[in-house]
């Protein structure tokens, strides 16, 4: 789609992964008049500039999605496109007679119009708010919901519970992809890393574990990958964070940015530029109390401050590239944009209230995308997608019928 496109790993066995995240959050600005920045290639950094002052909250969408009741209709909870024209989001439907009431909404007209899509009973009511949805292209699909996991090879048409034992898989998994192959990172009981690996048209599924990333001893742990040419990186989240790298089909311990918390959000964007979101939260001791961000030119072996986003610690921070030059990062309820490789920041957007994150998101084209919001701290969530056609200058509802 757009501004995901395949990585074809050369040399590398048992991992893959898009060069960019798929959840590409929107409120990117583009520079009409450029920087001199090349998107592909690696660039020096400069000195950090002031963190921007957040505005007054954007007046909230039509709807009660601020006051403390349930919420009614779909409620979106991730979203994907497999090209410009389609794409995919898994939700809830309130009120319904068995919870959570898992939807699946599906476009092809580059989300001016969704329709709702059968998928299996055992994923309508599996795991509260608790998953995602991933198409590797227009056939080959994954939807998790908590530790259950469902594959599509006919674009949709029918879905299959996947024969893996993700069930000795805790619920901190992600999935990504290269050009022919599935890549599932995750960690598992006894303080183990393992890589899931299955051609992208079936569920032929392999396992490699000789990853050295140290598991902590933390109650929640998750393992993420990213792969670009023939090097990937691998982050396990637990209670602090650890890392590994490959480089020439040899894994070794990667010493992450940020301090002992780690990175709240990293990315690969290519095999030598990597991005890291530094204020994070935690037991570890982090290297400033500030939100910004990190970048190496050498494959993460070193890091520079390219700028500060807060002077901060948020509770929630994220990060979402859709390439060197456009950054968005999600700070608490608020969206900040760089068209400059995150040496200056505006904020896009504010959220209706304070206790709302962003979710999920995708980018389809340079000035279209979608970003889902998501309320915290209820016990059904509402959520809100917006949509922007000018590359995050202005934000729309979305309305799903």
């Amino acid at each position: 789609m757009g501004l995901r496109n395949p990585v074809v790993l050369a040399g590398v066995v048992g991992v893959g992964a898009p060069v960019l995240a798929a959840g590409v959050v929107a409120a990117l600005t583009l520079d009409p008049g450029g920087n001199g920045l090349d998107a592909g290639a690696d660039h020096s950094t400069r000195s950090a500039s002031a963190s921007p002052t957040p505005p007054s909250p954007t007046p909230a969408p039509p709807g009660n999605l601020v006051a403390d009741v349930d919420p009614v209709g779909f409620q979106p909870d991730s979203i994907n496109f497999s090209s410009e024209d389609e794409g995919w989001v898994l939700g809830r439907t309130y009120p319904c007679t068995g919870e959570p009431c898992r939807e699946l909404r599906h476009t092809t007209d580059g989300g001016r119009t969704w329709q709702p899509e059968p998928f299996p009973a055992l994923l309508r009511t599996a795991a509260h708010e608790d998953g995602w949805i991933e198409f590797a292209d227009a056939r080959n699909g994954w939807i998790r919901a908590g530790a259950l996991l469902f594959s599509t090879h006919d674009g949709g048409t029918t879905w299959h519970q996947v024969d893996l034992d993700v069930n000795a898989v805790t619920d901190g998994w992600t999935i990504s992809f290269s050009e022919d192959s599935a890549y599932i990172a995750a960690t598992q009981p006894g303080e183990k890393v393992v890589l899931f690996t299955s051609p992208l048209a079936s569920d032929s599924w392999s396992e490699t574990t000789d990853i050295p990333a140290v598991m902590g001893d933390g109650p929640d742990p998750s393992a993420e990958v990213s792969v670009v040419g023939n090097r990937a990186w691998l982050v396990v989240t637990d209670r602090t964070k650890t890392g590994a790298r490959l480089v020439n089909g040899v894994w070794s311990p990667w010493q992450l940015p940020c301090g002992g918390n780690g990175p709240a959000d990293w990315h690969a964007l290519t095999e030598r530029r990597v991005v890291a979101l530094c204020g994070r939260s935690g037991p570890g001791i982090d290297d400033t109390a500030t939100t910004h961000l990190m970048t190496s030119l050498d494959g993460g072996i070193s890091f520079t401050e390219t700028g500060q986003l807060s002077p901060t610690l948020p509770g929630s921070a994220n990060l979402f590239p859709a390439d060197a030059l456009h950054l968005v990062a999600a700070v608490d309820a608020h969206l900040l944009t760089s068209t400059d490789g995150g040496e200056t920041w505006t904020t896009a957007y504010t959220a209706p209230g304070t206790d709302w994150v962003a979710r999920s998101g995708d980018f389809v084209s340079a000035t279209t995308g979608f970003v889902i919001m998501h309320r915290t701290g209820t016990e059904h969530s509402p959520s809100l997608m917006l949509t922007t056609k000018d590359a995050g200058r202005t934000w729309t509802p979305v309305s799903f019928g």
